[in-house]
C-alpha cells in the first residue's frame, strides 16, 4: 500500500506539472502554479479591470525570465497573451520558452523550442534552441511587431509525430488566428518548463512587458463550426466576410454557398492569403449606395471539418457623397435655452439633409465666423436630422452627434456658419432675437424653427419661435413647418440711385444671381451700363454703374426683363427712379403736428416739401429743445423720396394714424423708430438735416382753437407755407369735419393769400365752427411803405368793439394775419355783419392809411 501511495503522488505531480493554467486574476505567481527565477522583476498589475503579469525591472539588463514546470510536448499546445508597449528590436525582444531542460531559462547550454517575439525582423518565429545554439525554423512574417502597441495572442500546437504550427491573432482575443508557418522537427520529445524571457537594452523599455491568460496543455479540439463574424462594403463591387476561425479553402470559395439580397451576382470569392477566416467576395454588378443588404452563407468549413449550417448578416454600402450648397441646411437652432421650458439647457444646432446624398460629418465644423467647433464622425442619411451639441448634452436630445470645442451662439444676435471639411458654407447667416417674432419666447427657452426647409432663398422672414410646448423639436419635424413651394413673381421694393452715377435696386425675395447677370436692361432717358454689381448666389440686390451721371430730380424708367428669383419664378420688372437733390433752408417745412395724440397712440409730424426739387428724407431727424440746446435727436434711416410739393408723415405708428383718421392718405408714412417726446402744453419741434436746423415750430396749446373743448388728438395745421414757421398767426386746430386731421393730405384751414389792393379778405364771410370752411379769416395787405405801425379791430353791425387783433404791430411792406373768430371776451362772435378797420401810419413822415371792409360771420341757425 505504501508504494501505491508513492506511485499514485507521482502520477499526479506528472499530471500538474504537464499542464499550465494562469490568468494571474489571484494576484499572484508565487502558486497556482509557481513561477521561478527573477521573481523580483515581475509584478502583478489591474489592466482596466483584468489581472496580468508584467515586467517591473528598473535597470538596463541584458535579460530575465520566469519559468514553470511543464512536461507538455506531445500532442500539446500552448497559448498565450502578450502586450509589448514598444517597437522591437535586435535587442528589446521576448521569448516564450515552449519548453526547456532547465528552469533557468537564460543558462548557458540548455534545450528546448521558443517562440521569439521581435528581434531584428520585427517578427514572431519559433526556434529551437540545442546546447544553447538557437536556430530558427518557422520564420514569421516580417514587421507585425514594428508598432508601439503590440497586442498578440499566439498559438503554437505540436502533434505526437513532431508537426508544429505557430499562430497569431494581432487583436490578441484568439478570436481569428493567422498561420506564421508549419515545421515537422524531433529533435526533443520531452519537456521541463515553460517560462518567459525578458531582454532590453535601455531604460526606454521598462515597465512594458505584459502576459495574460497562459495554457499549456493537451491539444484543444475544435469541434465548433465557423462562425460569420461581419460583413463589410470594401467598394460598389466587393465585400469582405470575416469568420472566426481559418476556413477550409475549398469550401471558402465555393459560389454556391453565398447569396446577398436584394439580388446581387456573385462572380468571384478569394480566400485570403494572409488571413485564412476572412473571405473577399465580388459582385457582378454595383452595390446601390446608402442599400442595405444580407449576406447569406452555407457549409462553411473549418480546418477542423466542421461545417456551419445557414448564417446572415446585414451589411450597408455606404460612400460618402461630396455636398453642394443646399445639400445639408440649419433647421432649427437653440441659442438661448435659459429657462428652460422643458428641453434641456444646453445648446443645439439642428441640421437636415434635403438631398439625396449621404455624408459623414466628421471634421465639418460649426461656429460663429471666428471660432469653430469640430462635428464629430457620423453619417446623415437622405431627408435625417441630427442634433449637434457639446459632449455634457449628447443624453439630453435624440439623435445627437458632439461638437469639440463649441463656440457658442449669443442669445440676442450672433453669426451661424456651418460648413464641411473642405470649408464649402453650407449655411452662414446673422440672427437677431426679432427671428423669433414672440416677445415672450425670446426671453429664453424656446428654439428658432425653419418654416420651409425647401425655400432655397431662405432668409430671416423664413424662421420663427417654435410652438412647441417643450420650447423645440430636435430632430423631428418642426411645429410650424409649411412646405408650400413660391410661386409669386419677385417684386422691386427700392430703387436707389447714389451719385454721381450708381444704382441700387433691391428685391423683394432672394433672387436667382445667374438671371441677373443676363438680364436684359433699358432706361429712360438713356443711361449706359458700364458695371453691374452681384454679390452672393440669392441676392436681394443688384447695382449698375453708368458711363453718365444721373441728373438729379429726373424721372427715369427701367425695365429688367427675364429675371426671376430662387425659386426661377419668371418676370419683367419695370419702374421708375429719381437721384434726389441736395435740399436748401425752405425746401422742406413743418406743415403739420400731433403732439396731444389720442389714448393710445403715438405723435407724429407731417413735413411739406415746399420745392420743386425731389428730397430724400434718409438722414433727415427730428428734435426737440433742451434747457439750452436742441436735444433728443431721432434719424429717419430708412429711404423715403419726397416729390415737389408732397407731404410726409413721419411716426412710428402707420396703423393708428390711419385708423384715428379717415383722411390720411395710405403711402405718405415715413417710418422712424422713436420721435423725441414732444410735451402736450408747449415744446419746440426741430427739422434737422445733417446736423443743421431746416426748420422749427416752438408751439403751445394755445394755439388751439379758444372753443375747442377737448383737444385729445386734435392736430396743429399750418395756415400758409410762405408765412413765418413760427407764428402762432400761422397755426390753427385741424377742422373737426375732416376728423381734426389731415396726415398727408392738403390742411383743412390751408389758405393762400391774396394781395389784391391794399387790404383784402380771401373771403367776405367766416364760420368759426371748426368744420374746415371758412374757418377763419384770412386778411392780406400791402403797404407803401415799411415800417408802418398797424392796428386792426373788429366791431359789430352796432359799433360795438368785439376784436382788437393787434394794435401799434410793426408791418411789412406786405403780409398776412388772420382772425379765428373769436371776441376779446373768449367766446365765439355771434352770426351777423362785422366792420374791420385797418389802420396804419408812418412813424417818419406821419403818414397815415385807413381803411374798412364789411364781412359776415355764418353759421348754422
Amino acid at each position: 500500500m505504501k508504494y501505491l501511495v508513492v506511485l499514485f503522488t507521482i502520477f499526479q505531480l506528472s499530471c500538474v506539472f504537464a499542464q499550465v493554467n494562469d490568468n494571474f486574476d489571484d494576484g499572484d505567481f508565487s502558486t497556482n502554479p509557481t513561477w521561478v527565477g527573477d521573481d523580483s522583476v515581475f509584478t502583478i498589475v489591474d489592466v482596466a479591470g483584468d489581472w496580468q503579469l508584467r515586467s517591473n525591472k528598473t535597470l538596463v539588463s541584458q535579460s530575465y525570465y520566469l519559468s514553470t514546470p511543464s512536461t507538455a510536448m506531445a500532442d500539446a499546445q500552448w497559448e498565450f497573451f502578450v502586450n509589448l508597449q514598444f517597437q522591437t528590436s535586435s535587442a528589446n525582444f521576448v521569448d516564450i520558452f515552449l519548453s526547456s531542460d532547465n528552469a533557468m531559462l537564460t543558462a548557458a547550454g540548455i534545450n528546448g523550442y521558443f517562440v521569439r517575439i521581435g528581434g531584428t525582423a520585427d517578427e514572431i518565429c519559433l526556434y529551437k534552441k540545442v546546447a544553447g545554439v538557437n536556430t530558427k525554423i518557422i520564420d514569421g512574417l516580417d514587421g507585425i511587431t514594428n508598432s508601439s502597441d503590440n497586442t498578440l495572442k499566439i498559438k503554437v500546437v505540436r502533434t505526437a509525430a513532431g508537426d508544429w504550427t505557430l499562430s497569431r491573432d494581432l487583436s490578441g482575443t484568439g478570436a481569428s488566428f493567422t498561420s506564421e508557418g508549419s515545421i515537422n522537427d524531433l529533435t526533443f520529445t520531452t519537456s521541463a518548463h515553460f517560462g518567459i524571457a525578458v531582454t532590453h537594452s535601455t531604460l526606454s523599455f521598462i515597465l512594458k512587458h505584459f502576459f495574460d491568460d497562459i495554457y499549456v496543455g493537451p491539444i484543444i479540439l475544435d469541434t465548433q463550426a465557423p462562425m460569420l463574424l461581419t460583413v463589410t462594403a470594401i467598394s460598389a463591387t466587393q465585400i469582405d466576410v470575416l469568420f472566426n476561425e481559418n476556413l477550409n479553402q475549398l469550401a471558402a470559395e465555393e459560389l454556391g454557398n453565398y447569396a446577398i439580397a436584394p439580388l446581387t451576382a456573385i462572380t468571384n470569392i478569394v480566400l485570403d492569403g494572409v488571413n485564412p477566416a476572412l473571405v473577399h467576395i465580388t459582385t457582378s454588378t454595383p452595390f446601390i449606395n446608402g442599400t442595405t443588404y444580407n449576406l447569406t452563407c452555407n457549409s462553411i468549413e473549418d480546418l477542423s471539418a466542421n461545417i456551419a449550417g445557414i448564417q446572415d448578416a446585414l451589411f450597408t454600402y455606404l460612400v460618402a457623397d461630396v455636398p453642394v450648397l443646399g445639400d445639408v441646411i440649419v433647421n432649427e437652432f437653440f441659442p438661448d435655452p435659459s429657462p428652460s421650458v422643458g428641453l434641456s439647457e444646453g445648446e443645439f444646432i439642428e441640421i437636415y439633409n434635403r438631398s439625396n446624398k449621404y455624408f459623414n460629418l466628421n471634421g465639418w465644423k460649426v461656429g460663429d465666423g471666428t471660432n469653430f467647433g469640430t462635428v464629430q464622425n457620423a453619417w446623415l442619411f437622405p431627408g435625417e436630422y441630427k442634433v449637434l451639441t457639446t459632449s455634457t448634452y449628447l443624453d439630453s436630445f435624440p439623435n445627437t452627434v458632439g461638437v469639440t470645442s463649441w463656440a457658442g451662439l449669443n442669445n440676442a444676435e450672433d453669426s451661424l456658419v456651418f460648413k464641411t471639411d473642405l470649408d464649402l458654407r453650407l449655411e452662414a447667416f446673422f440672427y437677431t432675437d426679432d427671428w423669433y417674432q414672440d416677445d415672450l419666447k425670446k426671453e429664453g427657452g424656446y428654439s428658432l424653427e425653419l418654416i420651409n426647409p425647401n425655400d432655397p432663398c431662405s432668409d430671416f422672414s423664413n424662421w420663427k419661435a417654435s410652438n412647441a410646448f417643450t420650447g423645440g423639436t430636435p430632430s423631428t419635424i418642426n411645429t410650424i413647418y409649411d412646405a408650400t413651394p413660391d410661386t409669386q413673381a419677385p417684386a422691386v421694393t427700392l430703387y436707389n440711385p447714389i451719385a454721381p452715377n450708381f444704382l441700387e435696386v433691391y428685391f423683394s425675395e432672394g433672387m436667382d444671381s445667374l438671371s441677373l447677370s443676363n438680364a436684359l436692361v433699358t432706361i429712360a432717358p438713356n443711361l449706359t451700363i458700364n458695371n453691374t454689381f452681384i454679390f452672393g448666389e440669392i441676392p436681394m440686390m443688384m447695382t449698375f454703374q453708368f458711363v453718365e451721371n444721373i441728373a438729379t430730380s429726373q424721372t427715369y424708367s427701367i425695365t429688367i426683363e427675364n429675371v426671376a428669383d430662387c425659386w426661377l419664378n419668371q418676370t419683367d420688372l419695370s419702374g421708375n427712379f429719381i437721384l434726389p437733390s441736395i435740399p436748401d433752408s425752405g425746401d422742406i417745412i413743418i406743415n403739420e403736428i400731433l403732439f396731444d395724440p389720442y389714448t393710445g397712440g403715438s405723435d407724429w409730424i407731417e413735413v411739406y416739401n415746399n420745392s420743386n426739387k425731389v428730397i430724400n428724407l434718409k438722414n433727415w431727424s427730428l428734435a426737440n429743445f433742451g434747457d439750452t440746446a436742441i436735444a433728443n435727436i431721432k434719424t429717419i434711416t430708412n429711404n423715403y423720396l419726397m416729390k415737389p410739393f408732397s407731404y410726409a408723415v413721419i411716426g412710428k405708428d402707420s396703423v393708428q394714424v390711419k385708423q384715428a383718421y379717415p383722411v390720411a392718405v395710405p403711402g405718405t408714412f415715413c417710418y422712424i423708430d422713436a420721435l423725441p417726446s414732444y410735451n402736450n402744453d408747449s415744446s419746440t419741434v426741430v427739422l434737422l438735416y445733417n446736423s443743421v436746423v431746416m426748420d422749427k415750430v416752438a408751439y403751445t396749446d394755445e394755439w388751439h382753437f379758444k372753443l375747442l373743448d377737448v383737444t385729445d388728438g386734435v392736430s396743429l395745421e399750418r395756415i400758409e407755407f410762405t408765412q413765418p414757421s413760427n407764428s402762432i398767426n400761422n397755426w390753427h386746430s385741424a377742422a373737426e369735419a375732416i376728423g381734426f386731421a389731415t396726415p398727408g393730405s392738403k390742411n383743412s384751414q390751408f389758405n393762400s393769400a391774396l394781395a389784391n389792393g391794399q387790404f383784402s379778405f380771401t373771403s367776405e364771410t367766416i364760420s368759426p365752427d371748426n368744420d374746415g370752411y371758412e374757418d377763419i379769416l384770412q386778411v392780406s395787405y400791402e403797404m407803401e411803405t415799411i415800417g408802418m405801425l398797424g392796428t386792426f379791430t373788429i366791431y359789430d353791425d352796432k359799433g360795438r368793439l368785439i376784436r382788437e387783433l393787434f394794435k401799434n404791430e410793426l408791418l411789412a411792406s406786405q403780409g398776412t394775419f388772420y382772425w379765428d373768430g373769436v371776441t376779446d371776451q373768449n367766446t365765439k362772435a355771434s352770426i351777423g355783419l362785422y366792420v374791420a378797420v385797418f389802420e396804419a401810419f408812418d412813424i417818419n413822415d406821419g403818414k397815415v392809411f385807413g381803411q374798412k371792409k364789411v364781412f359776415a360771420v355764418a353759421g348754422r341757425l
